[in-house]
């Protein structure tokens, strides 16, 4: 299909679960991050005054924390379309190790040649991959810190670390998706599907050519004419 005819047309990229699941687990993260950074460094204590002092904090990390795991699980089990984002993004092809090759060019603002993509491509599969695992591992370690007394002490010592460098990870990634999202010239145009479900045609074409022309031949209703 010649992107040159898809200019004044947008696709249905994002359902509303999909679209709300990942607002809930944006909010989660930076509430857990700020809350989790109050109680660990002494210099960001002061600011937890906010939030009812030091205690309040860390029960509100500890509640929110096992909120946010059992939303992951209910989603996971309940929703397939989340499920579908998870599993996906453990099947690496040969197109998403050639996009993550290019990808650093991309990401400094030039352009590099990249294989059909489907709905998520390469770098955006190792993403939701790392950021599962991690959580996973970070859920995991905070549950062993919120309960020592019923673990090895060596495994509590070990959680310790183990907690903040992949929360300091995950800091890292999330800093990078969002200056991908929001202030990348090239893919913020992502973000308007964030919001309300639809995103250019012409920017899915070019950047996830394999899942735009399944979804023209299959769901051709999901994409629209705009004035």
């Amino acid at each position: 299909m010649d992107t040159k005819t898809l200019g004044n047309k947008e696709v249905y990229r994002f359902s509303l679960i999909e679209r709300i699941s990942h607002g809930v687990h944006g909010v989660a993260f930076i509430v857990l991050l700020f809350t989790g950074l109050g109680v660990l460094l002494t210099g960001f204590q002061p600011a937890m005054k906010i939030l009812g002092g030091i205690e309040v904090t860390r029960n509100i990390h500890r509640i929110g924390g096992a909120v946010a795991v059992v939303l992951v699980v209910v989603g996971f089990v309940l929703e397939p379309k989340f499920r579908g984002w998870i599993t996906s993004s453990f099947k690496f092809g040969k197109d998403d190790f050639a996009y993550v090759k290019n990808f650093p060019v991309e990401f400094f603002g030039g352009h590099a040649p990249f294989p059909p993509q489907g709905k998520f491509n390469g770098g955006e599969k190792m993403n939701i991959a790392l950021m599962f695992i991690s959580c996973v591992i970070i859920a995991i370690t905070g549950f062993i810190i919120w309960f020592p007394a019923v673990f090895p002490q060596w495994l509590v010592q070990w959680s310790y670390p183990a907690h903040s460098g992949f929360v300091l990870l995950l800091a890292a990634v999330f800093l990078m998706h969002f200056y991908l999202g929001v202030l990348h010239p090239d893919s913020n145009q992502a973000l308007k599907g964030i919001f309300f479900g639809w995103v250019p045609a012409k920017f899915a074409r070019e950047h996830y050519e394999e899942w735009f022309d399944e979804v023209a031949e299959e769901e051709p209703e999901k994409i629209k004419v705009v004035s």
